[in-house]
């Protein structure tokens, strides 16, 4: 039993309700409720359903590329799947106005192409339903957190299934059955619904790779590797670039976050309140600051997280330009926020690095955790350091980490008798930035310098390919911002030559996966050009119209033949002449159709016969042909069949019956 062709336009309609995409739903509905007004039909061939699965794979890479280029995240599954619709639609359509109503699925696949032509193999599909069930999907796919997606699927579910319901049980009673299953089906997908946030959460996390360093940075709270054992975990992947108006000057630190406070090998940013930047009126400028007479610009491109995420700026930067976002907050630390619907975000940003935007000192920059006080001391009575100039300071600090200490990426862990950092500070004096980063800023403070602790990138990597600079995960860095005669600036002490250390350590294919990242990034890129954007909000209404044009290409170069439903009905009821011209009774339906009065494909023959009481001159034809029935079905259904003797009386009395026929038809 197929389903209706209105439940299919019903089933488009909720799906452009759910998802937004009322542009697309509308004409597509329409187009298969036409079905019943239009009479003509075509008659597509192997070939021509192969040709139309071709065009829905071309629709469906458009549609993937388009989506790539905007989301690379595992949410880019749930964006596909809402499409599938509109890209199968051609398939649905062609099926619907075919004169077959259905097609064999093996000219979906290439592979088979070569077993097209053996009948006996044929697997025959009609798409409705399968495509019915892909509406409710997409539309489920769009996530919309409420309560009309679940009663729109129980309803639309609800007809489909009236239409194969058992005739044995009464409506009332399947009814209610179907409604106590729509109940408890509402009550289950309630725990199936938390079970899948918690399974998704945990898959997107470990595909995301978010517990690698430089990813997805907390503004509030940073966890170091400081006292951990192993290994730091370096990665190759570019993950966004830098463009400079003076590219033989490297841009430097790119800062993310700051933080005040540490404690157990984290820190955490105090009192961290974040207040609404307001854009300018074109909605893509951003003041953080007045704007002074010299400048430097910087273009950044990179993604957020599912549209969040923190953005990397220079210090003193007072502008961002051309971002395309809806939200940006900014704290009080020069950390900054923003969510919108891209992933892929570009954004210019101006700066002038004598600039100071963060707030001032407070006591807090000044504290030292108690448990590394001891340690910080010593260091401090060796450095003799007391009482010097805030420069004097920072240079004996520097000198001290050059000439004692060692960029390692290797992780000691924690001794028993001193904590993680006291240990790097007074015996192992090998470490990572995190470690010279927050040894730094707790010297400075003991000194009397109000310190933080500065988390971001270092931008140092020029690409020739590009002409710009690639940022890697493994670029990811921390420093010191110390508060020097009015301003703060960044201080790093991580030895110079870890840059080069880590460089050594990555794969000699890098490069490959490096041509793969800018192939995808200029692409993107392309995409996001204001041409074709347009071209992509705008030129779906070309897939329509090619639709049609390779149906009329079908018609007149291929020889599609087109069909009215009379025709079409002729032709159906003459392909199933081979099945029944052994049968006495084939004769009687022969005649019928030649007068026009054929039996409709999935009608039964008495169905067939009280039809006939309303369209032929006489009755007594048709209770005649009713006792023929009756003698035909044990011709054809009985295992033991008709004797010879009864076959000869069968032949004799159709013969009788179509003179009889005849007559009337002479008389009338």
């Amino acid at each position: 039993m197929k389903p209706p062709v209105l439940l299919l336009s019903a089933a488009l309609i909720f799906w452009g309700w759910q998802t937004g995409m009322w542009v697309f739903a509308i004409p597509m509905a329409v187009i298969l409720a036409g079905y019943r007004l239009i009479n003509s039909r075509w008659d597509f061939s192997d070939d021509d359903f192969r040709r139309i699965a071709n065009l829905c794979l071309m629709i469906l890479i458009i549609v993937l590329v388009s989506l790539f280029t905007t989301n690379r995240s595992i949410y880019l599954v749930y964006n596909l799947l809402q499409w599938f619709p509109l890209v199968f639609f051609p398939l649905l359509a062609a099926q619907t106005y075919s004169v077959n109503e259905s097609i064999d699925i093996r000219t979906l696949f290439v592979s088979l192409k070569n077993v097209i032509k053996a009948e006996s193999n044929r697997v025959i599909i009609n798409l409705r339903y399968p495509y019915f069930a892909l509406c409710i999907l997409s539309a489920g796919a769009a996530n919309t957190r409420d309560i009309s997606f679940y009663i729109g699927m129980f309803i639309l579910a609800s007809i489909a299934l009236w239409f194969i319901r058992s005739q044995r049980f009464s409506p009332v009673i399947w009814l209610c059955l179907i409604l106590i299953a729509g109940s408890l089906g509402f009550i289950g997908q309630i725990g199936v619904y938390q079970l899948q946030q918690k399974l998704e959460d945990t898959v997107v996390a470990w595909l995301s790779n978010t517990n690698s360093i430089g990813q997805l940075t907390d503004s509030t709270t940073k966890q170091t590797s400081i006292g951990e054992i192993g290994v730091l975990k370096q990665s190759n992947e570019i993950i966004f670039r830098v463009a400079s108006n003076t590219p033989k000057v490297s841009p430097g630190l790119l800062k993310e976050a700051t933080y005040d406070k540490y404690k157990s090998a984290f820190w955490v940013a105090s009192n961290s309140t974040f207040t609404a930047v307001q854009p300018d009126i074109n909605g893509k400028i951003w003041r953080l600051g007045s704007r002074p007479a010299d400048n430097s610009t910087l273009t950044i491109s990179a993604t957020l997280n599912q549209g969040k995420g923190l953005l990397r700026l220079a210090d003193g930067t007072f502008e961002i330009d051309e971002l395309p976002v809806s939200q940006m907050e900014k704290n009080k630390y020069g950390t900054v926020k923003v969510e919108g619907k891209d992933s892929a975000i570009a954004y210019r940003i101006l700066f002038n690095k004598s600039l100071s935007l963060d707030s001032s000192p407070t006591e807090e920059d000044l504290q030292i955790a108690k448990p590394e006080r001891e340690a910080i001391n010593q260091v401090i009575n060796q450095l003799d350091i007391t009482g010097k100039s805030p420069q004097a300071i920072l240079q004996l600090v520097d000198s001290f980490f050059i000439k004692n200490f060692r960029y390692s990426l290797k992780l000691t862990g924690k001794n028993q008798q001193s904590t993680p950092l006291s240990t790097f500070l007074l015996q192992t004096r090998a470490g990572h930035c995190e470690y010279f980063a927050t040894a730094t800023t707790l010297l400075l403070r003991a000194a009397g310098v109000p310190a933080r602790y500065a988390v971001g990138y270092s931008v140092h990597e020029f690409s020739p390919l590009e002409n710009q600079y690639i940022v890697r995960s493994r670029h990811a860095h921390a420093w010191t911002l110390a508060y020097i005669n009015g301003r703060w600036q960044a201080f790093d002490t991580t030895p110079a030559d870890w840059a080069n250390l880590e460089n050594a350590n990555a794969s000699k294919l890098a490069f490959i996966s490096d041509l793969w990242s800018f192939f995808r990034f200029k692409l993107s890129s392309w995409l996001r050009s204001g041409l074709v954007s347009n071209l992509f909000k705008y030129g779906w209404w070309l897939i329509l119209p090619l639709v049609f044009l390779r149906l009329w290409k079908f018609n007149s170069k291929n020889k599609v033949r087109r069909l009215s439903t009379k025709h079409v009905l002729a032709k159906q009821v003459a392909k199933a002449d081979f099945a029944k011209k052994d049968y006495e009774f084939y004769l009687i339906e022969k005649r019928l159709n030649e007068l026009g009065l054929s039996r409709y494909p999935s009608e039964s023959l008495k169905n067939w016969m009280n039809r006939l009481k309303e369209e032929l001159p006489s009755s007594d034809l048709i209770e005649d042909l009713t006792s023929l029935v009756e003698i035909h079905y044990r011709d054809r259904f009985d295992p033991q069949g008709l004797k010879e003797a009864e076959r000869a009386k069968l032949k004799s009395a159709v013969q009788a019956w179509l003179v009889m026929l005849q007559k009337h038809f002479h008389q009338s």
